[in-house]
This record gives structure tokens, sequence and C-alpha cells, in this order.
């Protein structure tokens, strides 16, 4: 048996799913695998070991949060790396062993790969979600603080002493894993970047990545550990660009739910800005024009705010520099709000005419009230988050 790393898997009442996770664990090459059951009133544990009769299975004194799984898993691994393997989900041949030898090749602490994505009602792939091209360059993946650019944020390859050494929030259920990363880079810790598809992650309406109140408010939790002038200096530190910067702390605000602060980090955007029809990253995570960044966040900042006449102007201001599906709810949102419930319908149906699966956008043409705010611009890239569009 390979000891040099453990595939962790976590697990409650994953009966149905749990197999296939553990034949692709024991296909990686005879690498130990620990369950962490969270207390399953099914038969995980059973077909588990029916699969792999050598795994070993370990129970939290209580059943609780994921990060409170996460953590009690992590302080039983005896080898020196360790990755992640949600109890639905798959790894393809080879993972652990690439993983493993890049984090021994590279000397980091953390290394993260592409996804197949697949709906798991259907069995449909939804493609590939590969890692953005852009996390290559400054500040690099201190870009997580703008949003998650990683399609497998949560199935990390790690060190196992940098690991212990951050540990998982028992508080969090959902986010723990971004918070984990977060926590990382701001202890300085280092990644590597795999651009190979080494896991296979299968979507359910059940997973608790689907579970958007939720996911929000504990992500909020998460991101309020960093203070802003920290996050500001590590970015600075790493060589980002001023507007990157900037645009990182508007980002950081608003899934903080400060407000305030994210319209004063939008107003500082707004004196960046030399030429409102600039792009100023078209590779980047939102390839649009400056002008149309500054509008619809300080139309969206508004909308949210209640001050529904002043989105008007904004988002309008924003859709006429470049007519988006995000722009056209938003503005939707905030006609309907002051009166023009047939002009929010002809905005609603716009963004949907534009991206068919839009949530926001579908809902609120289906609502009497509609007040869907889409908060950041839509991905412009492939991303797990697509299936929730």
């Amino acid at each position: 048996m390979d000891r040099s790393a453990t595939i962790l898997i976590a697990a409650r009442n994953a009966a149905t799913t749990i197999a296939r996770a553990v034949r692709s664990a024991t296909a990686q090459g005879g690498y130990p695998i620990l369950l962490i059951d969270d207390h399953s009133t099914d038969a995980t544990t059973e077909i588990a070991r029916r699969e792999a009769p050598e795994l070993c299975v370990v129970r939290p004194p209580h059943h609780g949060m994921l990060g409170f799984t996460r953590q009690f898993g992590l302080e039983q691994v005896r080898t020196p790396y360790a990755l992640w393997l949600d109890a639905d989900d798959e790894l393809l041949p080879g993972r652990a062993e690439r993983l493993v030898r890049t984090l021994v090749e590279t000397g980091s602490d953390l290394a993260f790969d592409e996804l197949d994505l697949v709906d798991g009602a259907t069995g449909v792939s939804k493609g590939v979600c590969p890692i953005p091209m852009f996390l290559d360059r400054p500040p690099y993946l201190l870009r997580l603080f703008e949003r998650n650019h990683l399609p497998g944020i949560g199935q990390v390859a790690f060190r196992t002493e940098s690991g212990r050494a951050v540990g998982y929030d028992s508080e969090l259920h959902g986010p723990e894993d971004s918070d984990f990363v977060l926590c990382a880079l701001v202890s300085g810790l280092r990644a590597a970047l795999v651009r190979e598809v080494g896991y296979r992650m299968y979507t359910y309406p059940t997973s608790v990545s689907r579970q958007l109140d939720n996911q929000r408010a504990m992500y909020r939790k998460a991101l309020r550990k960093h203070a802003y002038s920290v996050v500001r200096r590590l970015l600075e530190q790493a060589g980002a660009a001023p507007r990157v910067v900037v645009w990182t702390l508007v980002s950081l605000a608003i899934f903080r739910e400060e407000l305030d602060t994210a319209l004063a980090y939008v107003e500082e955007a707004a004196r960046l800005v030399a030429d409102p029809h600039a792009v100023d990253e078209p590779d980047g995570p939102c390839p649009m024009p400056e002008g149309w960044r500054v509008a619809f966040y300080g139309g969206t900042l508004h909308a949210q705010r209640g001050d529904f006449f002043e989105a008007r102007v904004a988002l309008a201001d924003a859709h006429a520099i470049s007519a988006e599906p995000d722009s056209a709810n938003n503005l939707g949102v905030a006609l309907a709000a002051t009166g023009d419930l047939a002009g929010a319908r002809y905005r609603f149906r716009q963004a949907l005419s534009a991206r068919p699966n839009y949530l926001d956008a579908r809902l609120n043409l289906e609502s009497h009230s509609p007040n869907r705010i889409t908060t950041h611009p839509l991905r412009r890239m492939r991303a797990r988050a697509d299936y929730a569009a």
C-alpha cells in the first residue's frame, strides 16, 4: 500500500453513491482510504466496507456541520499528504498520484486540478470546468477573495502538516472548504495548479452547494474573518493591478453584505477608470467594459439598499454600455419597484433570451413582485456554478 497520502471521504447517508466513490478511490493505486461517517442512519458504512474491506471508518463524537466533520477527519490522517473526495463524486484514474507528485516536486502546500461536471440525476456530462488562466498572474490565488474561481475548491490535495496548521472551521457548513483555502493563503501557504481533469463531480438538487441561502450566510461569515486592509495589502504585495485590487474589495464587501463599504469601493474604482469602454482584463473573470462594471455594481448596490430610482439610472447606463443579461435582470427589478412592470418584464425576457437558464430572471418573470437581484456579474466562463445558473 502507498502510504504517501490518505484519501478522505466525508459521508452522511450516502448509501446510493458511496460505492462509486470508494471504487474510484481503490483504483488510485493502494492509498489508504479514511471514511469519516457523520453518523449515517443508512447503509453507507456497510456498502463502503464491501467495496474496500481495508478502509478505515471513523465517526466524530456527534453529528455536526461539514467543517466539524472535515476537521475530525483531518486529525486522523497519518500520512504526509491527503486529498478529499466527496461521497457522491469520483476520482478519475491517476489523480492521487499526480497531485501528490505535484506537491512533492513543487514544494507546495495545496494542489488543485480541473473537473468533469455531471448531472447526477441523468448522468449527462455538463463538460469540463477548467482552471482559469488568469490565476497564473498576480495576484494569483488571492483572487479567490473576489469569488471562488476554482472548479473544485473543496477537492484539494494538501500537505498534512500544512492542512493541520490551518484547520477547518467547525461552525461552517458548505463554504468550509473556501474558508480553509482563504485562511491557508493568508497564512502564506503555497498552492499549485494542475490543468488536467482528475475529478468527476455529480450535482444534485440536494447538494449542499445548491442551498443558496445557507451558502451565502456561511460564506459571509467566513469572509468576515479577513479585514479589508489585510486583503488589500496582500493583493498589492502580490503585484495586483490597482483596479484588480479595488474590484476584489467590491466583490468581497458585497458577499459580506456591507453595502456602504462596497459603494465606497465602487466610487474608488470609478476614479481609476479613464475610458469607460475599455476592457481591463479581456481574459479575466469579468471581461466587461470598466464603465459597465462601475454602473452595474453601483446600480445593483442601490437596488439592494432599496434606492430603486438611483438604481434605474445606473443600471440603464450599464445596459447602454453593454446589453448584458445581468444588467437587464437588475434593471428589471428596479423598474418593477418603481412602477414599470411592463418594462420590467421586457428586461427579464431580454435576460432570458441571452441566457435561457438564468434562474433570477426566470423567477422574476414568473413573479408579481420581482425582487431577485443578481449581486455579482454572471460568470462569463465555464464553472461548476453553471448548473445553478
